[in-house]
């Protein structure tokens, strides 16, 4: 390009801004979209010197039903059980009628700086009632009201019970809080987030460990029709923001406050598996534990499944608490599981015993495992080195190694089958030396 064509390029962009501007159309005045905003949703309309926001209030007895809990069944249990779950020690001397069940619905799935809270539920006892309330953002810049509000709400509240709050509603309701200026604190109170317990009960048994999964498939609770898929809700509450009309938003209003209900009845079930009560030998309901007192009239599930047991047993035994590991272990046991649950709770009960030099006792559990396993020459492992160093039995430690190395040389050819062999044989040898002197 020459530079003459260079300089008349130059020109032609200073004349053009330099050119006067259009004058800016005046705005649009939308008044029937800010009325619709203001009067088609439920609740009332709460002005404040910050802004104005939406507020849903419901109240309810404590002995209103959903699914097959009703609430006092979650308020019937002591605060230690909470404390255990949610491995929360500051839970324990926590009142549970002063927790508040929260759970917000907002514009992303994703969380970040970007995302706005535009709807919290907050679900607390309130002079002997379950009161619920709902806070919505009408609109995006009046996001100081409802943080002031919510705020307000929260103060005399001793913690939290969530489902995925942790990593998901309390960060983001920071994260909104810090943007405004605000403070709410809300990682300092103790806190109960469903979802870790949920996951440890019904991960591989469920379809996933969502809340929904659980309503539909633990408490058979069949939303109605006007509940709205969670991954819809952003994009409901833009069209909300572009159109003014709220009747979408009832949907989203209707789905979180089945979620607060539905997290209820989750902490009651939750808590109920978990303080179990057992006897020495497995029995449900044995020994001095009593379970918590509920009304006559609530709603129950049945004792705990034999699957909810077994659960309940490695969580007792992955938290250091071997009696009652061991108790829940053998109950799971004397119910009917499938295979590969049997065999875990097979394979963890003998491993408790071990660890506590209780081998004689894990010897039957072992034999167990020995006569259905396919593939894995470990309880066969253990009967022979229970047989070759403690119970002094040479012939019974000789038979098993040999049925050991007879499983493995049926594995498929490889390094595996070729070490695990080796030691098997090697361990064979030192029997038969042994037989022979």
């Amino acid at each position: 390009m020459s530079s003459t064509d260079l300089r008349t390029r130059l020109q032609r962009l200073r004349a053009h801004k330099q050119r006067p501007s259009q004058p800016a159309a005046p705005p649009v005045a939308r008044p029937a979209r800010a009325a619709r905003r203001a009067t088609d949703l439920p609740g009332e309309r709460v002005e404040t010197p910050l802004g104005v926001y939406q507020r849903i209030e419901t109240s309810y007895a404590f002995d209103f039903a959903h699914g097959p809990k009703c609430l006092a069944d979650l308020f019937a249990h002591a605060p230690a059980t909470a404390a255990r779950l949610a491995r929360d020690e500051a839970l324990a001397a926590a009142d549970l009628r002063a927790l508040a069940f929260i759970d917000t619905e907002t514009t992303g799935l994703a969380g970040g700086a970007g995302t706005l809270v535009f709807l919290v539920g907050v679900g607390a006892c309130e002079a002997g009632r379950f009161v619920l309330r709902q806070y919505f953002l009408i609109d995006p810049g009046e996001e100081p009201a409802l943080l002031t509000a919510l705020v307000n709400d929260l103060a005399p509240r001793t913690g939290w019970v969530t489902f995925n709050g942790r990593a998901f509603d309390l960060p983001l309701i920071e994260t909104r809080l810090t943007l405004n200026r605000q403070r709410g604190a809300l990682g300092q109170r103790p806190h109960l987030d469903l979802l870790m317990p949920a996951r440890r009960l019904y991960r591989g048994r469920l379809p996933s460990c969502s809340l929904g999964d659980i309503e539909r498939h633990v408490f058979h609770i069949q939303r109605e029709d006007d509940d709205v898929p969670g991954w819809l809700i952003p994009q409901l509450y833009a069209d909300y923001l572009r159109t003014g009309d709220p009747r979408e938003m009832r949907r989203v209003i209707y789905h979180n406050t089945v979620d607060i209900l539905s997290m209820v009845t989750l902490a009651a079930h939750l808590m109920d598996v978990f303080a179990t009560p057992l006897g020495p030998a497995g029995a449900v309901g044995g020994g001095r534990t009593r379970a918590p007192a509920r009304p006559e009239t609530a709603p129950t599930l049945p004792h705990p499944v034999p699957e909810d047991l077994l659960r309940l047993a490695c969580w007792h035994d992955d938290n250091g608490r071997p009696a009652e590991a061991e108790a829940a272990f053998k109950a799971a046991l004397a119910g009917k599981l499938k295979l590969p649950d049997r065999e875990r709770g097979l394979a963890r009960l003998a491993a408790l015993l071990k660890r506590q030099a209780r081998r004689a006792e894990a010897v039957p559990v072992w034999e167990q495992l020995a006569s259905f396993t396919l593939d894995d020459p470990t309880p066969f492992v253990e009967l022979a080195k229970y047989y070759e160093w403690h119970a002094r039995d040479l012939g019974r430690a000789q038979t098993w190694t040999q049925r050991a190395l007879a499983l493995v040389k049926g594995w498929d050819s490889g390094w595996r089958r070729d070490a695990t062999a080796a030691l098997l044989t090697r361990r064979l040898e030192r029997v038969a030396a042994k037989l022979a002197h």
